[in-house]
């Protein structure tokens, strides 16, 4: 791991709370059986106590996420309290006593019954099965879970962050700039941006006016990251914040089909299931690559992710990508920028041909649901 990344954990994980990934998080993931059944699979975790390190907002917020889980008045439970499904299951995990993770698990008969949940945080959807063609259609219907503070809480903050980037997309076009007339000093610069000097061959020593200009980016992106991070005082990190407020639907939500697919839009593919991308501070961030410089080198570095799954990035290789910037832009142009990705997508959609099926009948045999469920449960991504 390159002394950046390392930095950065240290620097946002002691003054300002917590790391890379979310404290409270939420996971919903949707199973579809070639039989037109749905696996609906709820995920919630908690972070350990240490974690707020005597952020009181933060430690308040986590106290309340574990009670409602413990209680079982936590949004979703009360959910799948409306469903009649043809199985269910249960879970709650603790580590030392203290609840840590919920795993609520059923399968519906039919897709009407995943529309209730999905519109009581903001989409609406179809599944349409047609012989072997399945095609499932989820449309925002508006609104969000977040308050009135909340609201003017996520736009004060977008203002400050968007007045951060336009100061780091002017370093890293001043340092382009130099790049340009001093191609052959590219990979020096990006190996100490992200302190990686093995097997880069000669990397240093800089010029005191690289040292400068390196040392800029490399200030501006540590700043630029604490849109992952809980501070002091707060009870959201700026990301959380924006998803809750911006995002129809704050949960992360993905599938998994059984059959080929042949269609998809507005998804990401991950792995061998799909998923709906999150509208927040940071997937805006990263749709901004290009519009004033690339590449990136923040998210090249940093995800919203746990220590463990931060990127690795490679100098040797982000040194050999096209490399292009323009004039440096204004807060007021950021923050525009910014707000426009915030627009959910209109349409999330996708098209499969179902295994085994040849008409519209549900395929006749019998299912061992337990297991079905157990192994969705064990299918939810990361």
């Amino acid at each position: 791991m390159g002394r950046l990344r390392s930095a950065l954990v240290l620097l946002l994980c002691l003054p300002l709370v917590g790391c890379f990934d979310e404290p409270v998080r939420e996971h919903l993931h949707l199973v579809f059986t070639d039989g037109g059944e749905i696996v609906v699979t709820a995920v919630q975790q908690v972070a350990e106590t240490d974690r707020a390190q005597g952020n009181v907002e933060l430690e308040d917020r986590m106290d309340d996420a574990r009670s409602d889980l413990e209680s079982g008045y936590d949004p979703w439970s009360r959910r799948f309290e409306l469903l009649d499904p043809l199985a269910e299951h249960m879970s709650l995990e603790r580590v030392d006593g203290e609840v840590r993770r919920s795993i609520h698990s059923a399968v519906l008969a039919s897709f009407d019954e995943v529309a209730r949940m999905l519109e009581a945080d903001g989409l609406t959807g179809s599944l349409t099965l047609a012989g072997a063609t399945a095609d499932l259609q989820l449309f925002p219907t508006g609104g969000s879970r977040a308050t009135s503070r909340q609201r003017d809480e996520a736009e004060r903050r977008l203002r400050e962050w968007s007045e951060q980037l336009a100061v780091y997309f002017a370093a890293l076009i001043d340092l382009y700039d130099y790049l340009d007339e001093r191609a052959d000093r590219t990979l020096p610069c990006l190996a100490h941006i992200f302190d990686k000097h093995e097997g880069m061959g000669p990397t240093g020593p800089l010029t005191r006016e690289e040292e400068d200009l390196v040392a800029r980016v490399k200030d501006e992106m540590e700043l630029t990251s604490e849109v992952l991070m809980v501070p002091e005082g707060e009870a959201f990190s700026l990301n959380e914040l924006t998803r809750l407020v911006y995002d129809p639907f704050p949960a992360h939500l993905s599938f998994s089909v059984a059959g080929a697919v042949l269609s998809s839009e507005g998804l990401i593919r991950r792995g061998d299931g799909f998923e709906r991308p999150s509208v927040d501070a940071w997937r805006a961030l990263m749709s901004l690559e290009g519009r004033w410089a690339a590449p990136d080198l923040v998210t090249a570095a940093v995800a919203p992710a746990s220590e463990l799954r931060q990127p690795d990035p490679d100098p040797s290789f982000i040194a050999t990508l096209p490399r292009h910037y323009f004039s440096p832009p204004s807060t007021a142009e950021v923050e525009s920028a910014l707000l426009a990705a915030l627009v959910p997508e209109d349409v999330h959609s996708i098209r499969w041909r179902r295994s085994g099926v040849t008409s519209d009948e549900k395929p006749g045999y019998d299912v061992n649901w337990l297991q079905v469920m157990a192994d969705a449960e064990a299918s939810v991504p990361d």
